[in-house]
């Protein structure tokens, strides 16, 4: 009878976790439109909901693997890492800005809590990539013919002003193309993974290149030149991924990931001088040499003068809570191990080069799961190097059920072979 209770409880529990996974989802996917609408409806509250329902979902996933038996070291780990973070963030920063910080992270939580339940629950999620992946390239496009009224559009929350549509401009004058989302670069995020996982569902590699290149030429509109950047670095592995050796692939994630790292620390120990003289050139590179010369020995100097050189800054130390807080010392990070050094301080580093060095055990061409997480969390590296992709929703929900599940692979994965007769 015990047993009954517990496996209904535990289906209500995933169930709600899906739903509030899927409603968050296609919230963020057509987020300019849903909170436009409510604003001028006057329901604002209603815009939250979703994240409401993923913090539910985080939360009770999360208690409920206790009495189930399913907390292991590296859990109890990780929810320590978490637990540090909020307290040296409440050491150092006002609680609201802690707060903030980790309602940005929320996404990034849901990934760790949930991801193996939705990598578990893959073919109830596989049929929904097809209708999201056709409205995000749908929106992209059509908006790059016309424009949409809620473009620009902000509206507040009791005495904060709130961003509901951005409108801007690359250099040059050119218009980024945000679709249905709420930036440009989230337009290109959500493209870019729906993309990515569809083309290595399907069987047929015309299918998936179609697919491929389909979303290419609406991140090229969104004009997301990580995100583009991404797609180069995918491209060989969705077009010929058969005739690739998985030795190869295994290590290109640690090769990638080692250079996100070097990246920001090239920028601690060297003064960086770039004197670009092509005009065409340097707006290409702008936003790269401006990382390395500006941002981030910036945040270097964050967490070296303004926290614990060991333990960060905590939670909500660096980041969009830095906006309304310490907008005189914002810094946005633009690169993932960035992100989380200002957050958790040099004592973070072994485990940034254990999870890089776990990514090896992953096996794309013999596990389906594998596969999917491979490609996610090669693209998150990728992506990461010069983006704060933690505070992104969708790509923060899928690194951090990427990191999950890299941690959670037995160290003996693969088991041994049968020997052939």
């Amino acid at each position: 009878m015990i047993g009954t209770v517990r496996t209904s409880a535990s289906l209500r529990r995933e169930k709600f976790v899906l739903w509030a996974a899927l409603a968050f989802f296609t919230a963020t996917i057509v987020s300019a439109p849903m909170r436009w609408i409510f604003a001028q409806a006057g329901l604002t509250p209603l815009i939250y909901l979703p994240n409401a329902a993923l913090l539910t979902a985080t939360i009770w996933h999360t208690v409920a693997e206790v009495p189930a038996g399913e907390y292991s070291l590296q859990r109890f780990g990780g929810l320590a890492v978490i637990a540090g973070g909020l307290a040296i963030g409440l050491a150092l920063l006002p609680p609201k800005q802690v707060a903030l910080g980790a309602y940005a992270l929320l996404p990034f939580w849901f990934g760790l809590a949930c991801g193996p339940l939705l990598l578990r629950a893959w073919r109830v999620i596989a049929p929904l990539l097809w209708p999201f992946w056709l409205i995000c390239l749908g929106g992209v496009i059509t908006n790059s013919l016309v424009d949409y009224p809620w473009e620009g559009f902000a509206y507040s929350v009791g005495d904060v002003d709130v961003e509901g549509a951005r409108e801007w401009y690359a250099t040059g004058g050119g218009k980024r193309i945000a679709g249905l989302a709420r930036a440009s670069f989230d337009a290109g995020v959500h493209v870019l993974i729906l993309s990515l996982l569809l083309a290595i569902e399907t069987r047929s590699r015309l299918v998936a290149i179609a697919v491929w290149a389909l979303g290419a030429y609406a991140v090229v509109l969104t004009t997301s030149k990580g995100v583009l950047i991404v797609f180069l670095v995918l491209t060989p592995y969705v077009a010929a991924r058969r005739w690739i050796p998985e030795p190869a692939l295994r290590a290109l994630p640690v090769v990638i990931g080692g250079i996100g790292m070097l990246l920001p620390l090239a920028a601690l120990l060297f003064d960086v001088r770039f004197d670009v003289r092509d005009e065409a050139l340097a707006n290409i590179t702008f936003s790269f040499v401006d990382r390395l010369q500006n941002m981030w020995p910036e945040a270097w100097l964050l967490l070296h003068e303004h926290g614990h050189m060991l333990f960060g800054r905590g939670i909500g130390g660096i980041g969009t809570a830095q906006t309304y807080f310490e907008p005189g010392r914002f810094n946005a990070a633009d690169n993932l191990f960035m992100y989380w050094w200002v957050v958790f301080g040099w004592a973070i580093f072994p485990l940034f080069l254990g999870t890089l060095l776990r990514s090896v055990l992953l096996r794309p061409h013999h596990d389906a799961t594998d596969r999917r997480v491979y490609v996610l969390w090669l693209a998150a590296l990728t992506y990461g190097m010069t983006t704060n992709i933690v505070e992104n929703a969708m790509f923060a929900a899928f690194c951090g059920l990427a990191i999950r599940h890299v941690l959670a692979r037995p160290a003996g994965w693969p088991p041994p072979q049968p020997a052939q007769a």
